[in-house]
């Protein structure tokens, strides 16, 4: 296989875990909102919460088809600093500087990941 099919089969992976980690992210929204909920309400959160999070495990594995899982797995931590966001957006979470810290270091990890899965396939 060349390089520029390794690299696009890779980028495919790239964008598939991405995609996994905004359902993961926004099945958990949802869980949460389930879990504030009462009767039929929640039950239809939880179940569009375990949908949307089904479909993230699903993007997950058809990632790890196009790419190294030490490269792709970790990538997923940014459904955790999606979720920082999210929840100071619909759950009026407070974002202290901690957390900006701790998320920028989990954006920074993936794109040095992304750059040394770029480097091996070049």
């Amino acid at each position: 296989m060349d390089a520029k099919n390794k690299q696009q089969k890779l980028s495919l992976g790239i964008l598939l875990i991405l995609i996994a980690a905004v359902l993961s992210s926004l099945g958990q929204l949802a869980w949460k909102f389930g879990a504030d909920g009462t009767g039929s309400y929640a039950i239809i959160l939880y179940a569009v919460g375990f949908i949307a999070a089904g479909a993230g495990m699903f993007f997950m594995m058809a990632a790890f088809r196009y790419g190294e899982v030490s490269i792709l797995q970790p990538m997923m931590s940014l459904g955790f600093a999606l979720s920082i966001v999210l929840g100071a957006l619909f759950l009026n979470e407070n974002i202290t500087w901690y957390k900006l810290l701790g998320t920028g270091f989990i954006i920074a990890g993936s794109i040095l990941l992304g750059i040394e899965g770029n480097e091996e396939t070049v």
